[in-house]
């Protein structure tokens, strides 16, 4: 190999790995960055972007060159010469791949152990999916009940583990800016660690194609200094109540702030503390059940919506997105006290029920 060649080639490999470098500090490709895992993720990511942009312009660059050298000429029918290969080249274009596979193996599983490695005064939040909802049980004192929130609320500069199940399929928790992904399985807990580092507001998706509802699966987080944090779990807190004989309003609010049947994942509601935006408001259901179906009264209306909810759809929303099984899964008194408790959610203040 003379040494113009060689002088060549290695002017071409300067530019092709300043290239490379450009595309891998320049490229836009990920969220914005919220978390410490975010920040070592994206330093992979760009790694491997590096190495990739360098073997493109390597494999096009020979194929350019080669349909303009080697192009056959007007009026040439001869056979080209045979070629029987070379070992060298095959051995090369083999050995480098594979050097290149290993090493991004062993800083990929660096990575990966690293954001599995425990912190210390980690803040463990309960995380359950369902179709299709994300709901969150908080840390609190002994003996204090609580409703899941409907809201991930973390507190900047706080290591977080997240313990996840899945009450009927398999979901994805997913923090697209965290760089956090998880499968949420049926029958057991998995765990996925982070420590946020930008205070902001984000969104919790599923990943996992688990029904009707799939694409509006997805919950508001919170990254907030630790005081509002702490002011957010203690609004959760609830006055623990015994289950009564009979039904009534105040049993059937207390069922709904608990969270026992997911109903603040989708509904939002003034009185009782919940804000999701999945399913149709409640406030002022009472005024407005009535008017929905004429040939039904407001409790019929109400009863069957939870027991069979694609009989009656609010217009706006899909069908399909709640629960099917609330008959299996409901008693009487269960279902009579969230029945009459929504009934007196109208418009006149006085027929609410207080919040505790």
């Amino acid at each position: 190999m003379n040494s113009k060649l060689i002088v060549r080639l290695f002017l071409i490999g300067v530019a092709l790995l300043a290239v490379g470098l450009l595309v891998g500090a320049t490229n836009r490709f990920m969220p914005f960055a919220a978390s410490a895992e975010a920040k070592a993720t994206d330093s992979l990511f760009n790694f491997m972007i590096v190495i990739a942009t360098i073997i493109f312009l390597i494999v096009e660059g020979v194929l350019i060159y080669s349909i303009v050298r080697f192009r056959k000429k007007p009026g040439d029918e001869t056979d080209g010469p045979p070629i029987h290969g070379s070992t060298a080249l095959e051995i090369t274009w083999t050995a480098i791949p594979a050097i290149i596979v290993l090493g991004l193996s062993i800083y990929s599983y660096q990575v990966f152990a690293n954001t599995q490695n425990g912190r210390d005064g980690e803040l463990v939040v309960r995380v359950k999916g369902q179709q299709f909802i994300w709901s969150f049980d908080y840390p609190h004192p002994a003996g204090v009940q609580a409703q899941q929130g409907s809201e991930l609320h973390l507190p900047v500069n706080t290591p977080v583990r997240f313990e996840i199940e899945a009450a009927d399929v398999l979901h994805g928790f997913w923090i697209p800016e965290f760089r956090i992904k998880q499968d949420a399985v049926p029958g057991r807990i998995t765990e996925v660690r982070v420590l946020p580092t930008e205070k902001g507001q984000y969104a919790v998706v599923c990943y996992e194609l688990c029904g009707n509802g799939h694409a509006l699966m997805h919950n508001l987080v919170v990254v907030e200094e630790r005081d509002a944090y702490d002011k957010y779990v203690s609004s959760l807190e609830v006055k623990p109540l015994t289950r009564p004989q009979e039904a009534n309003a105040e049993w059937g609010k207390y069922l709904i702030q608990t969270n026992v049947y997911s109903c603040a994942g989708c509904h939002y509601l003034d009185d009782a503390g919940i804000k999701g935006v999945t399913g149709p408001t409640w406030n002022n259901l009472g005024d407005t059940a009535a008017k929905r179906v004429p040939s039904e009264d407001a409790r019929t209306y109400i009863t069957h919506s939870i027991l069979y909810p694609n009989e009656y759809v609010v217009p706006g929303y899909p069908a399909g997105v709640m629960p099917q099984n609330f008959s299996e899964r409901m008693d009487d008194v269960d279902l009579n006290s969230i029945v009459d408790y929504l009934l007196k959610q109208t418009s006149t203040p006085q027929t609410s029920v207080k919040a505790q």
